[in-house]
């Protein structure tokens, strides 16, 4: 199903400013805040003072500085999203994790990055676990890959300028510069295709050796990936399940999930 994009040049900017100030760990002068989001100074003027007048933004003025207020965090603490997302996929990850005696974590998009929002863990004393709130380069996992796949095209353009602008201003990367290039030449159109045709991503971990990741699409009622549910895949001697059969069971149970969060397309 494809869908309409309408440019919102004032909305853009302001969300460019809030995902910068979330990310940075000082606070910025107006100079700075222009100068990493490629605008002149003038261009972001009237959109530092509406949100500071808002009360998205709060001002040191000894400093010049901006940063983030607490607002965010309490209109977040009065509805949350990702609160029903991990009360729905829950469930399904526990049963998933029971059926293929292997660990299953849920992840999201998050301003430029991947980030783990629930784990569950295998049953077998033997276990891949993914830490609860770690985050990710985009194209580093397959969950990443997965839900920019699942974009539509102006949106997957975006999330990847937004990774080159986190990258950038990050002060503390796992990757080398060496590294991030030869993962963004893996992510090209082939790749794309071949992941829209597969309806999912299974391919070795550019991460651990040994590991097969599969990795599924949720959708909700806006027709496209909301979060990815990936199981990494360990062959062990004494399993009989394979990888083919726990894609199936993957499969089955995040297509359930995104018919409960609204997927009809």
């Amino acid at each position: 199903m494809v869908k309409a994009y309408y440019n919102a040049p004032a909305l853009d900017k302001g969300l460019d400013i809030i995902e910068l100030l979330a990310l940075s760990s000082e606070p910025m002068t107006q100079a700075q805040i222009a100068s990493h989001l490629n605008k002149t100074v003038n261009e972001i003027y009237r959109m530092l003072n509406t949100l500071k007048e808002r009360g998205y933004l709060s001002f040191n003025e000894k400093t010049d500085q901006y940063y983030l207020s607490y607002k965010l965090l309490t209109l977040v603490s009065s509805f949350n999203p990702t609160k029903t997302l991990i009360e729905k996929a829950l469930p399904a990850m526990k049963e998933i994790a029971a059926k293929t005696n292997y660990s299953v974590h849920l992840s999201i998009y998050t301003a430029g990055k991947l980030l783990v929002l629930a784990q569950q863990d295998s049953p077998s004393p033997f276990n891949y676990h993914v830490a609860v709130g770690s985050t990710f380069d985009l194209l580093e996992t397959s969950s990443g890959r997965v839900l920019l796949t699942f974009q539509s095209e102006q949106e997957r353009k975006r999330r990847l300028e937004r990774r080159k602008l986190f990258i950038k201003i990050s002060k503390h990367s796992r990757i080398s510069n060496t590294k991030i290039k030869e993962i963004e030449k893996q992510y090209t159109k082939k790749t794309i295709h071949k992941i829209k045709k597969d309806g999912c991503e299974i391919v070795k971990s550019l991460q651990i050796e040994g590991v097969t990741n599969i990795s599924y699409p949720i959708y909700d009622n806006s027709c496209y990936a909301v979060a990815a549910l990936t199981t990494p895949f360990i062959k062990k001697i004494y399993e009989k399940i394979n990888v083919r059969e726990t894609a199936k069971i993957l499969k089955t149970y995040s297509e359930k999930l995104s018919k409960d969060l609204g997927y009809r397309c």
